[in-house]
């Protein structure tokens, strides 16, 4: 089993976050996610993002989707990463092997 810190770090590497992981609060989810319902519930924040104008959500609403509708398996686990100017969701392979998709926002 992974721990929290090889679970930071993996996803340190897929968006580059500056700091360690001490910077962080680092927050695991405690179930699973169906891959089949996140698809639909970011299809329809997407919609909402777009309809009010949030371009840059809507493109990583996007971007999400895509890494979502490729994984072949049907369940996520979902990570929690935050400190002062930084916010981040992010689903992981059940397996936390590969960061499936996030959503991040610095915070000003």
């Amino acid at each position: 089993m992974k721990t929290i810190e090889d679970i930071f770090n993996l996803i340190k590497q897929a968006v580059n976050l500056p700091g360690e992981i001490n910077d962080y609060q680092v927050r695991l989810s405690n179930g699973r996610f169906e891959r089949e319902n996140l698809i639909g519930i970011y299809k329809i924040r997407k919609g909402n993002a777009v309809d009010n104008k949030h371009h840059k959500l809507a493109e990583q609403m996007n971007n999400l989707l895509i890494g979502l509708k490729n994984y072949s398996g049907s369940l996520l686990k979902g990570v929690n990463i935050d400190n002062n100017n930084y916010i981040g969701t992010f689903y992981l392979s059940e397996d936390s092997e590969e960061v499936i998709g996030y959503l991040e926002s610095e915070i000003d």
